[in-house]
């Protein structure tokens, strides 16, 4: 009884030193900057956690980019498209992607500007909303349904999330956004879904769960 006990006792420390509220332990960390890191468990192999784009998210920004400027720029070539995408999408600190399913989580971090009060509650469900307004906006988007809710991650930081369901010339997509703020941080986590595989909203709802924003490790 004793050693079922001890072994008891070992196991709920064991889970408990994992995360605040019992979060699985971290499997990769992104580092923000010098103060700040995105933690994360990620569920399976299938995915991957790197700070620049994947080739497929470049190739789908840049498809995008296409219809965008052919107006104001007709002659511009693949080579500077592709370009532009990736400029465009470096202004994200990292990708968690599933290049098999062409599945993707952006993460955008952005510090406060100085002397600029913390966002309100009200003032991240009406980015919230011009995030939705942008989405059903684009080229191509029908049918979309959704929806705004409270959210939260580890920090306690303020946030809400965005689900979303939509045809994208005719085929089904969906898409969840988490936007909050943690002082002196805002951040947006933008989930892109083209619905070719039902494990991924599964497993991202996972990977959304286990996110932790901690102190950044210092070296040693």
């Amino acid at each position: 009884m004793y050693r079922m006990l001890s072994l008891t006792v070992v196991f709920m420390l064991a889970v408990s030193s994992c995360s605040p509220a019992l979060k699985p332990c971290p499997t990769h960390r992104l580092q923000i900057d010098n103060r700040l890191e995105l933690a994360m468990a990620l569920p399976s192999p299938r995915w991957q956690l790197s700070k620049e784009a994947p080739a497929f998210v470049a190739q789908r920004m840049s498809d995008h980019l296409r219809q965008e400027v052919a107006a104001i720029a007709p002659d511009i070539d693949d080579k500077q498209l592709l370009l532009l995408a990736r400029q465009r999408l470096a202004v994200n600190e990292g990708f968690v992607s599933n290049e098999h399913s062409g599945a993707y989580l952006m993460i955008d971090f952005s510090l406060r500007r100085q002397g600029k009060a913390d966002p309100t509650r009200a003032e991240l469900q009406a980015s919230a909303h011009g995030a939705l307004l942008a989405l059903e906006n684009e080229e191509g988007i029908t049918d979309l349904e959704s929806r705004i809710a409270p959210s939260s991650i580890a920090g306690p930081p303020k946030t809400c999330k965005i689900e979303a369901r939509y045809l994208l010339d005719g085929r089904p997509r969906s898409f969840v956004g988490i936007i909050g703020f943690k002082a002196p941080y805002r951040f947006y986590l933008y989930y892109n879904d083209l619905l070719s595989d039902p494990r991924d909203r599964i497993e991202m709802e996972q990977i959304l769960n286990s996110l932790q924003l901690l102190p950044a490790s210092q070296p040693e």
